[in-house]
């Protein structure tokens, strides 16, 4: 728009220099042409612009809660988006069902579907509230992320309260699968933060927002040992909560490539909401109380 005011006024200028030396032309065509050139450039780069951001929202729309992927929108293009990788401190969580594949081999198929179909949503909703992205699902597991794809000072903390909820909300899903005469599930939650590669993987027409590296095994191995309801996390995402989390060290379990005597493990006991507020219990004992009570 700057430009263009130059232009006109640069214009105008020439047309009083010409009249004043006896030259004549006209004072509106040349204006009309460069307003109409603006506008249409301005068009042009508003649908441009409105084109990329609706495809950023179509990659991280189903990853993340709508408010991020708007903010991403808003502040990245494509080729920023699919073009790059990074190397950064993220914090994963997993969450699957305990025992699901035996079990669901003796459902009818359509029970199946509806039992992961109420988890899923409920979880990926959960994950949703404490601005987590769905990383991906693998059958009954979730993968989540945290500090990606935007920045989250707090990101182990934010993961440690959504499982908290991940726990908490047991009860409530288990009544609700009881209602629909499906059977009761119960899940464990890993957790680790450390560095990872993340990034879009795949080609322009099919985008997966994942995340690579140690610090994505070592979560996947934790949900692996955790037992039903509980959550298991390293010593990193410790450290960078120890002021809002209880645990409890977990002994004698051997990770695959891991030495027991280095790789410390812990066991969520409480939580907190900041250094003065009382500590409140992981809802452990309430979730298997509800799951033991439909399992008669």
């Amino acid at each position: 728009m700057l430009l263009t005011a130059v232009i006109l006024l640069t214009y105008f200028a020439v047309v009083v220099v010409l009249g004043q030396n006896g030259y004549l032309s006209d004072p509106l065509y040349a204006p009309i042409a460069i307003a109409l050139a603006a506008s249409f450039s301005l068009g042009a780069r508003y649908v441009l612009e409105e084109r990329e951001r609706r495809k950023v929202e179509a990659i991280f729309g189903h990853y993340v809660d709508p408010r991020i992927a708007r903010q991403l929108a808003a502040s990245k293009s494509i080729d920023e988006i699919i073009s790059r990788g990074e190397r950064r401190d993220l914090t994963m969580l997993f969450v699957d069902i305990r025992g699901f594949t035996a079990m669901s081999e003796a459902m009818h198929a359509e029970d199946v579907l509806a039992v992961v179909q109420e988890y899923l949503e409920e979880m990926s909703a959960l994950i949703f509230k404490w601005d987590g992205t769905i990383d991906k699902y693998v059958g009954d597991e979730i993968v989540a992320i945290w500090n990606a794809p935007v920045e989250q000072r707090d990101h182990a903390l934010l993961a440690l309260r959504c499982a908290y909820d991940l726990v908490n909300q047991a009860p409530a899903l288990l009544a609700r699968l009881a209602a629909k005469r499906l059977p009761p599930i119960s899940w464990g939650v890993g957790i680790n933060t450390g560095p990872a590669v993340v990034g879009n993987m795949g080609s322009k027409d099919r985008l997966q927002y994942t995340a690579l590296g140690d610090t994505v095994n070592t979560a996947s191995r934790f949900c692996g040992a955790a037992e039903a309801f509980t959550v298991i996390i390293g010593q990193p995402t410790f450290d960078a909560c120890a002021e809002f989390v209880a645990v409890d060290q977990v002994p004698g379990i051997q990770l695959k490539g891991k030495s027991a005597e280095t790789f410390r493990m812990f066991r969520v006991s409480a939580i907190r909401q900041d250094a003065s507020s009382p500590w409140v219990p992981f809802p452990t004992e309430a979730a298997m109380s509800a799951y033991s009570a439909q399992k008669r």
